[in-house]
């Protein structure tokens, strides 16, 4: 018993002390699960990319995962899809983004990846970029032209060495068995032939067709998506505008308003809105160019006032509550109007 705890406490020892070491900003390491990791930081923002296996076989499914962490107040941009992903083949995608109780954010990607081929791969660095809104009053920085002031974080690159599936030093010498006799040119090759001519006669056909079943449905999403925001509209007025007499209808009241603005512009203009921060929303909708300035600026003055109240502990009155409402309604038959 004492020979076994005389092992034991050098190992513990050793434990505590590799704890009490600082952590660096940019890390490499390789834990039991055979998954090579990075760590990278710049400012409030860090970022974490992790491959596995790290020393693949040429056919093996490749895993990819980007997390990024940011602090309260820090709107990030991640990575757009399949970006410096070089040669690799995506199989799979799929983003998360996750808010915590201290405001802070931490979104991540993760994709499934194959190499085309055996031999030395290089993942290149991956950009992060992001628009600290803490300074300023809470407004985000801006360059001389008037444009958000982006920030980057660049990831290391990640660079693994894909094995061939044939054992080490052996060689494909074997020839295939040559082939029959060939057949006179005639009919033969028209018969075997006729598909390259018929097929984009149907593939054209076939897209047209699609082309009109997505103009239909534009047509009927756009008239749907004004009707159902009119009327979640009237059912939050007789729900009662809230106030200061009940604080405890606020939140959800304008969580409610909030997403039917937003779910409006998802049905109406392909929008993606959920999964969006306020001012990541603005740029998207910004980029659609469906709406004008004035609208802009109106969804702008909306968006802004609503989060004042879900996230910055603003307790409206009734007239207050009123005015966001009109509001609301005023963006819906504006933008309906115009078609």
């Amino acid at each position: 018993m004492t020979s076994r705890l005389a092992g034991i406490l050098p190992a513990i020892l050793l434990a505590a002390c590799a704890a009490d070491q600082p952590q660096s900003s940019n890390v490499t390491s390789i834990d039991a699960a055979n998954r090579l990791t990075r760590k990278t930081a710049s400012g409030p923002v860090s970022a974490t990319v992790s491959l596995w296996p790290s020393e693949p076989t040429l056919g093996d499914m490749i895993h990819l995962s980007l997390v990024v962490s940011a602090e309260a107040g820090v709107a990030v941009q991640m990575p757009a899809f399949g970006e410096a992903l070089g040669r690799f083949e995506i199989v799979d995608f799929r983003p998360r983004e996750r808010r915590r109780k201290d405001g802070s954010t931490e979104k991540s990607q993760a994709y499934r990846l194959q190499a085309p081929f055996s031999g030395r791969q290089r993942l290149p660095p991956l950009r992060i970029e992001f628009v600290d809104e803490r300074q300023a009053g809470g407004a985000p920085q801006v360059d001389a032209k008037g444009h958000d002031h982006l920030n980057e974080l660049l990831t290391e690159e990640l660079i693994i060495e894909i094995a061939s599936v044939l054992p080490q030093g052996a060689t494909i010498d074997e020839l295939r068995p040559a082939r029959g006799r060939l057949r006179p040119r005639g009919l033969t090759l028209l018969y075997r032939y006729w598909p390259v001519v018929l097929l984009p006669l149907f593939a054209a056909a076939a897209f047209i067709w699609w082309r009109r079943l997505q103009q239909q449905r534009a047509t009927r999403l756009r008239v749907s998506a004004y009707d159902v925001a009119i009327g979640k509209l009237a059912q939050l007025r007789e729900r009662g505008l809230p106030g200061p007499d009940n604080p405890t209808l606020v939140d959800t009241w304008y969580v409610v308003l909030s997403d039917v603005i937003r779910r409006y512009l998802e049905d109406r203009y392909a929008v993606r809105a959920p999964e969006l921060t306020t001012l990541e929303f603005l740029q998207e909708a910004r980029r659609t160019g469906h709406l004008t300035n004035a609208h802009r600026g109106l969804l702008s003055d909306f968006l802004e006032g609503c989060d004042r109240v879900k996230f910055a502990g603003f307790c409206p009155d009734v007239a207050t509550s009123r005015q966001a409402l009109a509001a609301a309604e005023r963006f819906l038959k504006e933008t309906q109007a115009g078609g």
